[in-house]
């Protein structure tokens, strides 16, 4: 629904979740047909949707939502009708807040400065700016509808006491028309009274509106004079038992271990370990993907123009039970963990974390008859390359507990008895043939080395043919060289792109070579070339949706890329593949960064989950900052470049990125501090802070924004800009132009020997890099801060920095430095909320001033 001020804006509301939710667990199960049906006809509710609106309603309350921090609806949530709320501490905490904020002598306002039929009220307008709602503040309407659902729900609960006490209330609140005592809609103050009402709350008498009866409130307090009077019984009123105490979660979960092929079998069996076999009671194993399949059809009635939900994702509820398939008793194996939906489970660390994750949601959230069943796949390949990491988990498991949740460890034969049964009748499942794979022609490849900074800037260059790059593809024996040079080809040949094989057989796709060397990477547990492919190839978690729903129902927000701006805030729920393209959209050149901030994700909200205190105080997580933050650490702690410590960072198993996280969030100062150390400058020689201004000149077409993408867009420099930046070389270890997590973006010092200041190759070097930054007008203005470096070290020719110059990290201090000279009365510490205005300013100011400001920033990031 809209927010308080009826501005338009959706948001999440706890009283239409609550409601929502109510409906779907009363539904569940429900034979249209009535008792006398024979089952051919049920409503069938998905388990996990209910656990993500149980996510979403606690997450909210006793909120309704980001506007209303607190609304009287939410009363129908948490007693009559829905008793949607499932813990009894937070129920309670909700009824406190209402009737602390809202109660009233005339019955409880709705929210908090709520304009509706008040006498200041201009039904002429749609909607009041924000800033004019507090002209409501404490004259609200108060409406006697919420003392009629307060008296139901302690009929309901039969706390008779109360409920008398709500009944007195209200037959004090109605108007005797005739015979009849009516219930009006609403009470508010008399224009005479406002001022008196505001200064003293409370204090002043209120008259009913014209609206009268309000058939709603009646028919409620008609009912519950009925319940008083024993006339009609609760049990009457809630058939499905909705107001009485329910136990949610299970004793235990049942888990049954899936080996890859024989060998894993016979680790397992060795160790005494149970575990799945083929054949075993007759129940069938099937991914993931076949039960979505399955699933897609439910519902489905042609004559009523019903086609079912479609293929969608299952997630673990779904999962946790047997299934009929066409007579076949089936289990299928949770998404998260499978083999081939994400690299995450090749990890068998993060393979435990997940699978407590499973664990700890089963163990909260299960609400069905029986036990729940974890399936724990084991892929071969990973087991192979780990088999300690894996076996250690099977003997943890075995033992009966996980971090304090009981589980047991079994054959699906042993488990069989205990387990739940969805009652809903699927299609039998298709027997699906495995694809023909052609043999590849790229040559078996287990090196870990990495090209260099000079070879990879070579490989970039348009001067490296395609047919090169192929030919050096087919000889290469190296993994990340082979992923590497499938990138370059990638760029220029397209995601469809072919190239012929070398014995001139039959094309083979770009896509297939990369899904070889994002396997064999996998297993020879090389995690730099696995995440560089799966960029390439496009590859998106089944589950970032489900973990941005359940940040989003914490009121937390995301900021994908690196920098803040209305864009990349996301605040509202997107499916995983939404949230993977405006990840891509908003981050840097590198695919690598993409599929880091989708791990950091999934780690965000496992943390939210196992450990939510390290969230608390944090309303906006930018994963393009969290990630600039793990890489400063990195350096920090290895004494790396940043460019350096992001390349260590991606060869990093995924539980190390999601450890590092923990330890982030754990003291940010510290990691804030190891940024600021990262980017710090360290000087030498006698300064001179400044820098002779360039020369006069005016934008061409209107202001200098515009001029610099024109000028940006021809990509034009002057006479000797080549030149100046070789020169540039001689007063630091080296420069990143454009992205600087990129190290293919650094220019080092040691080209000062290898290439002359005029030298053709050098400038070609240097455009390259600056024609890899996309938007024109920041290309311009990295340009422009070269120029002001060199009129710096012109001014300065003894100094050295001793560190590389970030054009990135120089530029953005300057945009700081900028919007806070421009913004005294506001504090330093709000600049991150007002970055996208900041950079906008930067972009329209002179060269002149940015020069001043560029120098200015070296000064500070130099801490002089």
């Amino acid at each position: 629904r809209g927010d308080k001020g009826n501005n338009g804006a959706p948001e999440r509301n706890a009283s239409s979740i609550g409601l929502v939710k109510a409906a779907l667990e009363a539904a569940q199960g429900l034979d249209l047909y009535g008792p006398e049906g024979d089952g051919s006809a049920l409503l069938w509710v998905p388990p996990d949707a209910i656990v993500r609106l149980r996510r979403a309603l606690e997450g909210l309350l006793p909120r309704e939502s980001a506007s209303k921090e607190v609304d009287s609806a939410c009363l129908t949530t948490v007693g009559y009708p829905a008793w949607a709320v499932d813990r009894p501490d937070l129920r309670q905490r909700t009824l406190e807040v209402i009737r602390r904020q809202l109660a009233g002598s005339y019955g409880y306002a709705r929210f908090r400065r709520d304009g509706h039929q008040t006498v200041l009220e201009d039904s002429s307008r749609l909607h009041y700016e924000p800033e004019e709602l507090a002209c409501f503040e404490a004259i609200e309407c108060q409406w006697p509808l919420f003392l009629a659902f307060e008296l139901l729900s302690a009929c309901m609960e039969e706390r008779w006491e109360e409920a008398n006490a709500f009944q007195q209330r209200l037959t004090a609140l109605a108007l005797p028309q005739g015979s009849e005592l009516l219930l009006p809609e609403l009470y508010r103050v008399p224009l005479e009274f406002v001022e008196a009402e505001r200064r003293y709350p409370g204090s002043q008498p209120r008259q009913p509106n014209e609206n009268l009866p309000l058939f709603w409130t009646q028919s409620l307090w008609l009912l519950g004079q009925l319940l008083l009077e024993g006339l009609v019984l609760p049990e009457q009123l809630d058939p499905c038992g909705r107001r009485l105490p329910r136990l949610l979660g299970c004793n235990k979960v049942r888990i049954v271990l899936v080996p890859g092929d024989q060998s894993v079998a016979a680790a397992l069996a060795a160790e005494g370990i149970p575990m799945a076999t083929p054949g075993d009671a007759g129940v069938e194993v099937q991914p993931s993907a076949r039960l979505a399949e399955a699933l897609a059809g439910v519902g489905a009635w042609p004559a009523l123009g019903l086609s079912g939900p479609g293929v969608g994702g299952v997630a673990t509820l779904a999962v946790s039970r047997l299934y009929r398939c066409g007579g076949v008793p089936t289990a299928f194996l949770p998404p998260v963990l499978e083999e081939g939906i994400f690299y995450l489970a090749d990890d068998p660390e993060q393979l435990a974390d997940a699978v407590l994750g499973e664990l700890r949601m089963l163990q909260r959230h299960w609400r069905d008859q029986g036990d729940p069943l974890l399936l724990v796949p084991l892929a071969a390949t990973a087991f192979a390359r780990q088999p300690a990491g894996f076996m250690a988990l099977a003997r943890q498991l075995k033992s009966g507990s996980l971090d304090g949740v009981a589980v047991a460890v079994g054959s699906l034969a042993e488990h069989l008895p205990a387990l739940c049964w969805e009652p809903i009748q699927l299609p039998a499942l298709s027997r699906v043939m495995p694809a023909r794979v052609s043999p590849l022609r790229l040559a078996e490849a287990r090196g870990h080395r990495s090209l260099s900074v000079a070879q990879e800037q070579q490989l970039e260059l348009e001067t490296t043919s395609v047919l090169d790059l192929a030919a050096q593809l087919w000889s290469s024996t190296l993994l990340r060289e082979q992923a590497e040079l499938l990138e370059q080809l990638q760029l220029r040949l397209g995601p469809s792109g072919q190239l012929q094989a070398p014995d001139q057989g039959l094309p083979v796709a770009l896509s297939q070579l990369l899904e070889a060397v994002y396997h064999r990477s996998l297993e020879a547990g090389d995690w730099e070339p696995v995440r560089r492919c799966a960029g390439l190839l496009g590859l998106v978690h089944p589950h970032l949706e489900d973990a941005l729903d359940d940040l989003l129902a914490r009121h937390k927000q995301l900021v994908v890329g690196r920098n803040y701006t209305h864009q990349s805030r996301i605040k509202e729920p997107l499916d995983s593949a939404g949230i993977a393209a405006r990840i891509r959209r908003f981050s840097g050149e590198d695919g690598r960064e993409t599929i880091l901030q989708q791990e950091l994700l999934l780690a965000l909200e496992g943390l939210a989950r196992q450990r939510p205190a390290l969230l608390q105080g944090t309303l906006t997580f930018q994963l393009g900052q969290l990630l600039l933050l793990l890489t400063s650490e990195l350096a920090t702690e290895r004494q790396l470049t940043p460019s350096e410590a992001f390349e260590a960072l991606c060869a990093l198993p995924p539980h190390g990125i999601s450890r590092r996280l923990g330890v982030v969030l754990a003291d940010l100062e510290r990691a804030r501090a190891a940024l600021d150390r990262c980017e710090q400058l360290h000087v030498s020689g006698q300064v001179l802070w400044q820098a002779p201004a360039p020369a006069d000149e005016k934008p061409m077409g209107g202001c200098w924004l515009q001029h610099r993408m024109r000028q940006g867009a021809l990509q034009r420099v002057p006479r000797d800009f080549y030149p100046g930046v070789w020169g540039l070389l001689q007063h630091c270890r080296g420069l990143l132009i454009g992205d600087k997590l990129e190290r293919r973006n650094r220019l080092d010092s040691d080209l000062l020997a290898e290439k002359t200041p005029g030298e053709h190759n050098f400038a070609v070097l240097v455009d390259h890099l600056l024609s890899k930054i996309e938007a024109p007008e920041y290309r311009q203005l990295t340009i422009e801060a070269l120029l002001s470096l060199m009129a710096f070290f012109e001014a300065n020719p003894k100094v050295r920095f001793e560190d590389q110059l970030a054009l990135d990290v120089v530029i953005g201090h300057g945009v700081r430095l900028g919007w806070l000279d421009e913004n005294q009365q506001l504090p330093a510490a709000a600049y991150g909320s007002h970055k996208a205005a900041a950079w906008q300013s930067f972009y329209r100011y002179s060269p002149t001033r940015c020069r001043e400001l560029v120098v200015a920033a070296l000064r500070q990031l130099t801490g002089v």
